[in-house]
């Protein structure tokens, strides 16, 4: 190669600037999605980040460091998204730690089991970095539907709870009424006895001719009703998709996971002011605000309740808005 020629391509890497050449990845815009069972932790940019964690227990906090950026307005604003309720996250520093190395600080409310990972892009979404933060003590969403059952007052009064229900005035339904016959046990027949207001008589052995006379309407040997047991009927709603799956999105923009949203909340209503054969209804969201629960987790969440029933809601998108009603 002669010199001319490397001149000229010394001139070519001159004119194209090192910002060219050696480009980092540029922030797009954070996100946090804050929920009782984790939090989570988005950054989007235009190109992949590389990141190093490390868990500081005492007091709890993760640092990461990411490479090849500068710290830019958009990663600031991760300071102002988080919000006081946050159930695990209290706060979030960020700083230029080295020429191309940015850090970022999650200090925590306790201490908690750091899942981080990188999604590629799909969709409207670019380059993701995601900090998913578990809390080292799960919540039991058992004991939340037990307390939340121990607050009706229908249950405080145990005489109101043995009582036999009010009778119902409400429309016919089919399904409740099926339900009811399927959980309902044979009848034995019942044995038949002296008719109401007469009386039996008992011949003692090793008395002779003394009898005990035995009222069947005496109040003192009428057994006491036994106390019955409630039986909870857990309904798992399941709605679809969430935080950074906005699922099916309308041409007015609706999302589909805010609709099935809303349609759990409604059904929630509805499941906790019924029962079935006197045993009461609960329902159980595997997420009652908007963030995102894996598929297997949504299962296990159902499971840990010992839910008789699942049911996943969604609002699925059509090339033609004809189609009316609902799919099973």
């Amino acid at each position: 190669m002669k010199r001319r020629t490397l001149l000229k391509t010394g001139s070519l890497v001159l004119s194209l600037g090192l910002p060219h050449l050696a480009r980092g990845a540029t922030i797009l815009t954070v996100r946090v999605w804050p929920a009782p069972e984790y939090s989570r932790v988005t950054i989007e940019s235009d190109g992949a980040l590389v990141a190093k964690q490390q868990f500081v227990p005492s007091p709890p906090r993760l640092a990461v460091d990411i490479a090849g950026i500068t710290l830019n307005p958009a990663l600031k604003e991760l300071v102002a998204k988080v919000k006081a309720d946050d159930p695990n996250i209290a706060g979030i520093r960020v700083g230029q730690f080295a020429p191309d190395v940015v850090r970022l600080v999650v200090d925590l409310k306790h201490p908690i089991k750091p899942q981080v990972f990188s999604l590629t892009p799909v969709a409207a979404y670019q380059h993701r970095l995601v900090f998913d933060l578990y809390p080292v003590q799960e919540l039991d969403p058992l004991e939340a539907l037990i307390a939340e059952r121990l607050k009706d007052p229908i249950v405080k009064d145990p005489i109101a709870a043995n009582s036999p229900p009010p009778a119902q005035v409400n429309p016919a339904d089919p399904l409740g009424e099926l339900i009811a016959q399927q959980t309902q046990s044979p009848s034995k027949p019942a044995a038949q006895g002296p008719a109401p207001g007469t009386f039996a008589t008992q011949t003692i052995a090793g008395s002779a001719g003394s009898t005990r006379a035995r009222g069947i309407n005496d109040a003192k040997t009428t057994p006491s009703p036994a106390a019955t047991t409630e039986r909870l009927i857990i309904i798992a709603l399941d709605p679809g998709h969430g935080g950074e799956d906005p699922g099916a999105v309308g041409p007015g923009g609706t999302r589909e996971k805010d609709v099935v949203l809303r349609l759990a909340h409604r059904l929630r209503d509805r499941i906790n002011a019924t029962s079935v054969n006197g045993n009461p209804m609960r329902a159980y969201l595997t997420r009652d605000a908007d963030f995102f629960v894996p598929l297997g987790v949504r299962v296990q969440k159902a499971r840990r309740v010992q839910a008789d029933l699942f049911v996943s809601i969604h609002a699925d998108a059509f090339f033609t808005p004809e189609p009316q009603g609902a799919s099973v």
